[in-house]
């Protein structure tokens, strides 16, 4: 699944061209790497529930060493918890041309994926690819005038046939950075969008995460100096804000409670909120190592990767 002119995208970069955009606050921050001789792909993403491939989990990957050639792959628990998770080979799917994926969601028969176009050497510009069997096409994606740069982040079903999706970037649209965060939601499985603003003014934003819940939405975003506001619920009221709570991973639904999964300054936390965004009693200590990552589609389950293994965990 190679794309021509490759950028690389985690949750906190993109590369596009001789330029790059920062969903900032990256600096001084670990990125989880594989080890040479475990030759475990980037874990990018994941996703559960594609009727197209009869609910399996599904990660989204990409190449150790240059951060492209993306993949789809099915991951499959061992019989040993100490191994971790088995990725299974590439999917036969192909992505549009110039589409770096960042993150996904299943609907049905369709698979949702997020992420960013490249316009030119210096531009990138949100998108958002819908794919059906083994055919992948861009799908319509309300942008406003202000986010001429940037990327397409989170994205959460809502529902059987609802979905939310995190517009992120800035005004100028040859400025790599993170400054506001935007929201565009169907109801119909893209038929129709509305869209809204969700934060300005984070100065070099750490990125938003979002979840689904029975009351509606709840949203994480965080400002460049870790500060996270929470926002829940059909109107996404604001909650909450929690200072220097670090960078926000994932939100990770279960029926009672919503946690949020950070790095804060080089460390795993966990912090749980009730669906309405209201604090709960304080998490067990996060024995969670590397990256955290959500598995939309599957209530309650999460990710966690350290480059060499990846375990697959669940609120039981």
């Amino acid at each position: 699944m190679a794309i021509p002119e490759p950028l690389g995208l985690t949750r906190r970069t993109v590369l596009t061209g001789a330029a790059a955009l920062l969903a900032a606050g990256s600096a001084g921050l670990t990125v989880p790497r594989p080890a040479d001789a475990a030759g475990l792909p980037q874990i990018r993403a994941a996703a559960a529930g594609w009727t197209g491939r009869n609910g399996e989990l599904l990660v989204l990957t990409a190449d150790p060493a240059t951060e492209d050639d993306y993949a789809v792959r099915l991951l499959t628990p061992t019989e040993n918890p100490a191994t971790g998770a088995e990725l299974g080979p590439p999917l036969p799917l192909s992505l549009p041309a110039g589409f770096h994926p960042h993150s996904m969601a299943a609907l049905g028969d369709t698979l949702w994926m997020t992420g960013a176009v490249e316009l030119g050497p210096d531009r990138a510009r949100p998108a958002l690819v819908r794919v059906r069997e083994s055919a992948a096409s861009y799908a319509p994606l309300p942008l406003p005038k202000t986010i001429r740069s940037g990327i397409a982040t989170a994205v959460a079903p809502l529902g059987e046939r609802g979905l939310a999706v995190a517009v992120e970037g800035c005004s100028d649209p040859h400025l790599a950075v993170i400054t506001r965060a935007h929201l565009a939601v169907t109801a119909n499985a893209g038929r129709s969008w509305t869209d809204r603003p969700l934060a300005t003014g984070l100065g070099e934003g750490y990125g938003t995460v979002l979840a689904g819940t029975a009351g509606g939405l709840f949203a994480v975003v965080a400002n460049g100096e870790g500060a996270q506001t929470i926002r829940t619920g059909h109107r996404l009221a604001r909650a909450m804000t929690l200072a220097d709570a670090g960078r926000p991973m994932a939100a990770v639904a279960a029926p009672d409670h919503v946690s949020v999964f950070s790095d804060h300054h080089g460390t795993v936390t966990e912090t749980r909120f009730t669906h309405a965004g209201a604090p709960l009693e304080a998490a067990p200590a996060c024995a969670c190592r590397g990256e955290i990552l959500a598995v939309p589609g599957r209530p309650g389950t999460w990710l966690e990767t350290d480059g060499q293994t990846i375990h697959i965990r669940d609120m039981s």
